[in-house]
């Protein structure tokens, strides 16, 4: 393919790409020019360009996705879940992905029975994966943000008495659960999460005077925290 841009020089067409911006980029070479040229012009990100992009499945890319990101391993089993409910909804191209399919999917999650916060979760996780197609130049980020995502509920949250953790500390349970009991206990008393109860040793009780505190690693947040003991 060769285009004439004036009387004088010819241009060779050395490849053609659609970056991530959605322009298409059009590298020319003539032997005139001890360098290449590189043209581009925006795109509409319609049929047309959907017809150029590689067909690459969702279910596959997301689980590559998930197994190579890097993602905390309680996370990676978020996205194991989603490309589980993802299989059972029905694998499609990227290519072929519109904003009903996606819609469709979320009516699809919350025909199981799932709470809304498991809705979100999991269709959060697909629009991960799909962002990060959009940045590979597969996906139109364009239609997802066509689609209406489900509301964030106020949940009634309950919570235990005191009376009821005395109960539950002086309750005899078998000895595989005392360090279950324990660690329950603890993230009762102190507000810390589950994830960074795990993680804590004793080096990292510290003192500060003439009283105690935790210095720790906040999973969630990834920031340094001091929690004084009382």
């Amino acid at each position: 393919m060769n285009i004439k841009i004036d009387s004088n020089f010819q241009f060779s067409v050395a490849s053609i790409q659609y970056t991530a911006s959605g322009e298409l980029s059009i590298c020319l070479t003539s032997d005139e020019f001890p360098t290449d040229i590189h043209y581009q012009y925006s795109a509409s990100l319609g049929n047309s360009q959907a017809e150029e992009r590689p067909s690459v499945s969702l279910l596959q890319y997301a689980k590559s996705y998930a197994a190579s990101a890097n993602i905390k391993p309680n996370t990676k089993d978020s996205y194991r879940l989603m490309c589980n409910h993802l299989e059972a909804y029905g694998d499609i191209t990227i290519d072929k992905i519109t904003t009903a399919y996606l819609q469709d999917f979320i009516k699809y999650l919350q025909s199981q029975g799932m709470k809304p916060g498991s809705v979100r979760l999991y269709f959060q996780k697909l629009a991960c994966v799909l962002h990060d197609a959009y940045k590979n130049g597969l996906f139109d980020d364009r239609i997802l943000q066509r689609v209406k995502r489900p509301k964030r509920e106020q949940e009634k949250k309950s919570f235990l008495s005191e009376t009821e953790l005395k109960k539950l500390a002086h309750h005899r349970l078998s000895e595989e659960y005392n360090n279950i009991q324990s660690m329950f206990l603890f993230s009762c008393m102190t507000g810390l999460r589950y994830s960074d109860v795990q993680g804590l040793r004793w080096k990292d009780v510290k003192r500060s005077g003439k009283h105690l505190q935790l210095e720790f690693h906040q999973q969630k947040t990834d920031t340094y925290e001091r929690l004084p003991f009382a």
